[in-house]
């Protein structure tokens, strides 16, 4: 079984340096992001089962960080703990949707206890999984243009307990979002006349997909991990339906 993921944003290297060995030795994967945009980043490519996040960050507050990971109604898509010096703002925090907010002057005891309580608490809810999401069905926006790959993707995505909205090119897409907003939409790397990440792209201004996490999708070898687009949380370089599965599960469960 892999180890639990924890990503630490925080732009002091003092306390990614003691915190994070404080989570390694418990057991747990470490990723770090020194900065909002670098978090982004990190999240295209990894996600992680729990968000330690600071509030006072140059670039990027931990405040708007927090609500571009958030959906429509301000969920957040991961699990947070807000980890800050700024002590006076829990009861400000205690209004939003994170899972825990914890003062950087606590004992380094209360964190590891306070993680540990979160991932028992979402062990179910944001564990990867290929079991039928329960009661109303998680539907999934699939953008494939090879015929064949589009019916293995809606019948894979259907039998694992999804909807699934399969178009064959970006002239309905619009509408798709407007008639019943995804969980969730996955575009392919390479199109007829255009690209995934150009309407990945397109799409980061627009009401509709506010909020709707973007995976895209390559086969073909020409994207590798590492590379960079906009408005897209995660790239997977597969088109196997297994792997999109998976990748889905590992975001919206």
């Amino acid at each position: 079984m892999n180890p639990e993921r924890i990503l630490l944003i925080d732009d002091e290297p003092s306390l990614q340096l003691t915190v994070g060995d404080q989570l390694r030795m418990e057991g747990y994967d470490v990723v770090s992001a020194i900065s909002g945009a670098e978090a982004l980043q990190v999240l295209r490519q990894t996600p992680p089962d729990l968000i330690i996040l600071d509030i006072s960050m140059p670039d990027m507050s931990g405040l708007t960080l927090l609500k571009k990971l958030s959906d429509p109604a301000g969920k957040p898509r991961y699990p947070v703990l807000v980890f800050t010096a700024r002590a006076n703002m829990e009861p400000f925090f205690s209004t939003i949707n994170v899972e825990g907010f914890l003062p950087k002057t606590s004992d380094p005891s209360l964190l590891i206890s306070e993680v540990k309580r979160i991932l028992l608490k979402n062990k179910k809810a944001f564990a990867p999984n290929h079991s039928p999401p329960q009661g109303k069905k998680k539907s999934v926006l699939i953008l494939e243009d090879d015929f064949l790959m589009k019916k293995r993707m809606e019948a894979s995505f259907t039998a694992a307990g999804y909807e699934a909205v399969t178009l064959g090119d970006s002239r309905h897409l619009m509408e798709a979002l407007a008639t019943r907003p995804p969980a969730i939409i996955l575009l392919k790397a390479i199109l007829s006349g255009t690209t995934g990440s150009a309407i990945a792209a397109a799409l980061e201004d627009n009401p509709q997909a506010r909020g709707i996490p973007i995976i895209l999708f390559d086969g073909s070898g020409v994207h590798q991990q590492g590379d960079k687009f906009i408005n897209v949380d995660r790239f997977v370089a597969s088109n196997t339906p297994a792997d999109l599965l998976k990748a889905v599960a590992g975001m919206i469960g």
